[in-house]
């Protein structure tokens, strides 16, 4: 497959048929390859999301992208935020207003996960802050583990060639975060959280939010926060989540 519009954007790519995780090869290289270094593969046999949650994907018929990115050591309270932009630039990649977000990290479409975005940190050096953002978006499968799940075509959207994803991915994430860099960290003054209240669908009525170390949340998504958690309005009051997943009761 041609890669050339990917490579563009790329500080340097890499292209590998199969391989256990992106996530952890390009992790492996991060002192030695420069931020935008980009690894896609066609398949992956060890791929994960959140938690270490196993991902699934068919060869050829998934994005599976890695990409090393940086902050400032200055900025290093807002590392978090680099996974809510790779959410953000992940749903305009793929250019459908029924395409959505789900706080945290997923990319959904008519309630069901298209793919998601996963970041790890990987270390300071030279006063930056990497970390490797991984991208997993089901393109043209039909058969899913779960009825929760959905592709591009399986909800009758377009299907972009893996190259235009990728690359419109890689620009999205190059102009966002030059944009909360230039902006001193603040996702408001980016433009990243009003971009990402816009497009969140939990922020609606009947959500539940498990917690792990806590009960489960039940009431309407109210907001996205400043600092990247979800405000959920609770018959109690509202309440702040910092982590957790949703998930729809009614």
């Amino acid at each position: 497959m041609d890669w050339s519009l990917t490579s563009a954007q790329a500080a340097v790519f890499l292209h590998t048929e199969s391989t256990g995780s992106t996530q952890d090869d390009l992790a492996a290289l991060w002192q030695q390859t420069p931020t935008f270094t980009v690894l896609v593969a066609d398949d992956q046999t060890a791929g994960r999301g959140r938690v270490g949650r196993l991902w699934h994907s068919e060869p050829d018929n998934s994005l599976l992208v890695s990409v090393l990115v940086s902050l400032p050591a200055a900025l290093r309270d807002h590392l978090h935020w680099l996974t809510l932009i790779g959410g953000a630039a992940a749903r305009a990649a793929i250019g459908s207003e029924r395409v959505g977000l789900k706080w945290p990290n997923d990319v959904v479409v008519d309630n069901k996960k298209l793919g998601g975005v996963i970041g790890e940190y990987c270390g300071e050096a030279d006063a930056l802050l990497t970390a490797v953002l991984g991208l997993g978006l089901n393109l043209s499968i039909t058969d899913f583990p779960t009825p929760t799940a959905a592709s591009l075509a399986s909800a009758g959207l377009p299907v972009p060639s893996r190259d235009e994803l990728a690359a419109a991915w890689i620009a999205g994430l190059r102009e966002r975060i030059a944009a909360f860099e230039a902006a001193n960290g603040d996702p408001e003054a980016s433009g990243v959280l009003a971009e990402i209240n816009r497009h969140c669908d939990t922020l609606r009525p009947g959500i539940m939010v498990g917690r792990p170390d806590n009960s489960p949340v039940y009431g309407t998504g109210r907001a996205v926060l400043a600092d990247g958690s979800l405000e959920v309005a609770t018959d109690s009051g509202l309440v702040t989540v910092t982590a957790g997943e949703v998930s729809l009761f009614n």
